[in-house]
């Protein structure tokens, strides 16, 4: 690991990366690293435990060209080795912040946090999330745009698109499947996914249909969705979410990505699956009990609806209306179909969400006004 040298008018810092999740990993990580190894920085990335992890988020990290890879380990070993690294700045994308406040306080150095979801501020700690609805009315945090925006446009390669394309049939509807990055959801959707699909070929004959995954989907779970008649293919999702008319996803990050792609979509939330839907902390772990594991589940999503306007994805809470359109609470899958197919049969409904979600999707460059933020070295 370099120290802290200075040449010419450039700082080269040690940089420490504290992230989690699948999806924090390769939308948030990916744009910051590069940014950073563009600068001259020297990278330590640690990856953070997670209970919704996918199991590739090592073999991901390996693909950043950072300088110093740890974890994942357990949550006891992490705690007792971040003690002890070295570095100049920490950035936290994704997990638990306790765990950047302790690396913080032992190496005596500024902490800096990325988060959709800002709860409270810090102390000595600069909270940066991607749009000012998500600041909470939090004056000390700032708004620098989507970090996910900057990670799909590295998707957009020649070999990306060169590689990307879909059954050729003129005339048909290309729709997108997004099951999630988490193995547990994407198992227990599967069969329902399929009635769907069922459902939607019914009204639609024509219809093309894929279901879309990263490039660390394991084969053995590829071949479950092949063998149900769902195309799935792996790919970068700035380049197919381009390429499609619509999409069928579920609350998440993927939401956003849909929005920067100008992609319309229906965004369902089935009562029936909310008992597989991960929550973190202390209240994660009671929602987990038998008994009433599920009833603390529907009231904390009727908070979560009733505090944003009884809205759900994460576009539509910063438009405050349903630019993508979505459905939650007891759906069959005759009824997701059938609003598919209804909106399927619109184009200039389509075209006119398309026009919405990107004008709500802000520049680029979130992961440059981060790195300019960090190497500062200012948290106030």
């Amino acid at each position: 690991m370099r120290d802290l040298f200075y040449f010419g008018d450039v700082n080269f810092l040690r940089i420490t990366i504290l992230t989690n999740g699948p999806g924090e990993l390769w939308g948030w990580v990916r744009p910051v690293t590069a940014e950073l190894r563009k600068r001259g920085h020297s990278i330590s990335l640690w990856i953070l435990p997670c209970q919704f992890a996918s199991g590739h988020e090592r073999e991901a990290g390996s693909l950043l060209g950072v300088d110093k890879l740890e974890g994942p380990s357990s949550a006891s070993r992490i705690w007792r080795d971040i003690t002890q690294e070295k570095t100049d700045r920490i950035i936290q994308l994704g997990g638990d912040i306790m765990f950047g406040l302790r690396m913080s306080k032992a190496a005596k150095v500024p902490l800096f946090c990325y988060t959709y979801g800002v709860k409270k501020e810090y102390e000595g700690v600069k909270i940066l999330t991607a749009y000012k609805k998500q600041t909470n009315n939090i004056k000390s945090v700032m708004a620098i745009g989507d970090l996910t925006k900057d990670a799909l446009d590295m998707d957009v390669t020649p070999s990306g698109v060169y590689g990307w394309n879909w059954p050729k049939q003129e005339d048909s509807p290309r729709v997108l499947i997004l099951p999630g990055s988490r193995p547990a959801i994407r198992h227990a959707v599967l069969d329902w996914v399929c009635e769907v699909h069922e459902c939607l070929r019914a009204r639609i004959p024509n219809i093309r249909v894929r279901a879309l995954f990263s490039q660390f989907m394991p084969e053995s779970e590829l071949d479950q969705w092949q063998k149900a008649g769902l195309n799935p293919v792996r790919a970068g999702a700035g380049v197919a979410m381009r390429e499609a008319d619509f999409a069928f996803t579920q609350p998440g990050t993927n939401n956003f990505e849909m929005m920067h792609c100008g992609l319309p979509g229906l965004v369902v939330a089935p009562e029936k699956f909310l008992k597989f839907v991960p929550v973190s902390g202390v209240f994660g772990m009671l929602a987990n009990l038998p008994l009433i594991g599920l009833s603390l589940r529907k009231k904390a999503a009727m908070r979560i609806i009733n505090k944003w306007g009884g809205v759900i994805s994460l576009p539509n809470r910063i438009a405050s209306s349903k630019v993508l359109n979505e459905m939650y609470g007891d759906i069959t899958e005759e009824d997701a179909a059938e609003e598919i197919a209804e909106e399927l049969r619109n184009p200039d409904k389509l075209a006119k969400t398309r026009e919405e979600l990107l004008k709500l999707s802000g520049e680029s460059g979130a992961a440059s006004r981060l790195c300019d933020i960090v190497t500062s070295g200012s948290v106030r």
